[in-house]
């Protein structure tokens, strides 16, 4: 293959060493999860940022299909989507996210489940019908590698979520207090599907939006799930003193609610070769 015009495997590895991060590090970032794995399941769940994901991703299953989901964290794929198909293979390296995964798990009933604790793509793992990788490819400076790794183990359709960059209300603020902000602002979309394309592989682009609503007793507790997971107390109640004006009373306390852009990039196997 000629050189493309534009390089988008060598911009996305220029994207993720613009800004120095040690969990590009495979050591720090299990590290990381390890630690936090029961605070992100909180941050994650019951706020309405994968009902449409879902919606997509459960139009492209079927009863019978075997889904691979790399990494799959606490399971906020892998757990609603086990109940359309066959099996769910939910791989990740960290065990601390696995484990909050199977007790929930175990907890809804789900009993398709199939463990695979590594890291993506150091791992060998047999052919799947569908193959998910949800926001997961965030430390794969050899994005080439990861990619070809995930088509070669599709067997009908690949399907890769990341944002599409945005400027929720809270940031300024998240960044002032936390003194980061962790959420993808770049069009990771773009990257990904660019990449694919020039590894050979034609994919079908599609931006969705998602609303996030979060609800709280107290505003502290809105602030700390708006928070980096890392954010230390202190930052936190700081957050939380300029919060309110984003805030809406609820019955349960507190209520915050913006949209969220996300990208979706889906590959389907050419059934001709």
């Amino acid at each position: 293959m000629s050189s493309p015009s534009v390089n988008f495997l060598a911009a996305w590895a220029a994207s993720l060493r613009q800004h120095p991060n040690p969990r590009l590090d495979r050591a720090e970032d299990l590290a990381f999860w390890q630690q936090y794995a029961v605070q992100y399941d909180a941050h994650a769940s019951a706020d309405g940022t994968t009902a449409r994901s879902l919606e997509l991703i459960g139009s492209l299953l079927y009863p019978d299909d075997t889904l691979l989901d790399v990494g799959a964290g606490t399971g906020r794929f892998a757990l609603p989507l086990a109940n359309q198909v066959r099996s769910v293979t939910i791989l990740d390296q960290s065990a601390a996210m696995l484990d909050v995964l199977e007790r929930k798990a175990a907890a809804a009933g789900v009993t398709n489940l199939q463990r695979l604790e590594a890291d993506w793509p150091n791992v060998s793992v047999e052919p799947h019908d569908v193959v998910l990788a949800a926001w997961s490819l965030y430390r794969q400076v050899d994005l080439g590698t990861a990619l070809a790794k995930l088509a070669a183990v599709t067997r009908r359709t690949l399907v890769l979520i990341g944002g599409v960059g945005g400027n929720p209300p809270h940031r300024t603020l998240v960044e002032q207090h936390c003194g980061m902000w962790t959420e993808s602002e770049h069009p990771t979309h773009l990257y990904l599907a660019g990449a694919l394309w020039q590894i050979g592989l034609l994919a079908e682009v599609r931006v969705i939006v998602e609303t996030r609503t979060l609800i709280g007793v107290t505003v502290q507790e809105l602030a700390r799930r708006l928070a980096p997971l890392s954010a230390t107390p202190g930052a936190i109640a700081a957050l939380a003193e300029e919060l309110s004006p984003l805030l809406k009373p609820h019955t349960e306390g507190w209520q915050y609610c913006y949209h969220q852009g996300v990208g979706v990039v889906i590959w389907h196997v050419d059934p001709t070769h």
